[in-house]
């Protein structure tokens, strides 16, 4: 049996039990096949043993060209000073970016700021 909580909005949850196991629900998930007590468009999930939190995902914020060309150069492996020269901006400009970057998506590390980057704007 697992325990599903479906977010409807910040302060609504609905509480379901499916006698299938979370593997077999995050597959319907991703193959949009999924059948939600409440409409869902783009289901995000977060797994705990047998439970289940689904959600819709946030909208993912707004980002300059800047800041959508460092992500994308540092997602693909590039240094803070190869990127300094690729767009021609100055080493501490790059720096203060990325960690306005880091602010903006609440996280700490580079690690973190990639992959939410991958998953939230390369669909």
């Amino acid at each position: 049996m697992t325990h599903v909580i479906i977010a409807v909005d910040g302060n609504t949850y609905i509480h379901k039990e499916y006698t299938k196991t979370p593997d077999e629900l995050c597959r319907e998930i991703e193959l949009g096949a999924f059948e939600s007590p409440i409409p869902l468009k783009d289901p995000a999930v977060v797994r705990l043993q047998n439970y289940m939190l689904i959600a819709e995902r946030e909208n993912a914020p707004l980002l300059s060209t800047n800041q959508r060309n460092i992500l994308e150069l540092l997602s693909m492996g590039a240094s803070e000073t190869e990127i300094s020269r690729a767009m021609q901006l100055s080493f501490s400009g790059i720096r203060h970016h990325i960690d306005a970057l880091k602010n903006k998506f609440s996280v700490t590390t580079r690690e973190e700021l990639i992959a939410i980057y991958c998953r939230a704007y390369r669909r």
